[in-house]
């Protein structure tokens, strides 16, 4: 399914829809690390934010439940160049795919991520929208974009009692 990265700067790249199809707003991040993207996932400090991969292959180990940093992820959306298609390591439960959709995260591939981390290194870290709508009203996305705040995160991440 074809899926669209519209930034608050008026940038869009299109691409193919990850997980969850449903439409996200959230602020952009991108995170240099070519292991660990579970973790990343579950990092309560991305809370509120998608994060892009600057590693073109993202996905290839797979998951499990041991390596969440929380009991939950935390991410908002995943922006890969490429989603490997099935998890090769001995302790893989899950593809990272099959992963995003039972969390219910929103995810877009096959785009330049190299483009996007410079857009978000040289101007900032900026609010961006995934859809997967063929046919979003733009003024309508920019709107939301422009209202979006990440906010009370901490409150939202810390637990009441120890775990």
């Amino acid at each position: 399914m074809k899926a669209t990265l519209i930034l608050e700067n008026g940038a869009i790249f299109e691409g193919e829809s990850i997980g969850s199809t449903e439409e996200v707003v959230c602020e952009m991040v991108f995170n240099t690390s070519m292991v660990g993207y579970q973790e990343i996932l579950t990092d309560p400090s991305y809370a509120g934010q998608g994060v892009v991969m600057t590693y073109p292959l993202i996905g290839n180990y797979g998951t499990n439940d041991e390596d969440d940093e929380s009991t939950r992820p935390w991410a908002e959306a995943l922006i890969v160049r490429h989603l490997a298609q099935r998890g090769s390591n001995f302790r893989c439960t899950s593809t990272l795919n099959d992963y995003l959709i039972r969390h219910g995260i929103t995810g877009i591939q096959k785009i330049d991520t190299r483009a996007l981390t410079r857009i978000l290194r040289i101007q900032g870290v900026m609010n961006g929208v995934i859809t997967c709508e063929a046919n979003y009203d733009l003024n309508a996305l920019m709107a939301k974009m422009k209202a979006y705040r990440v906010e009370g995160t901490v409150e939202r991440v810390s637990t009441t009692a120890a775990i």
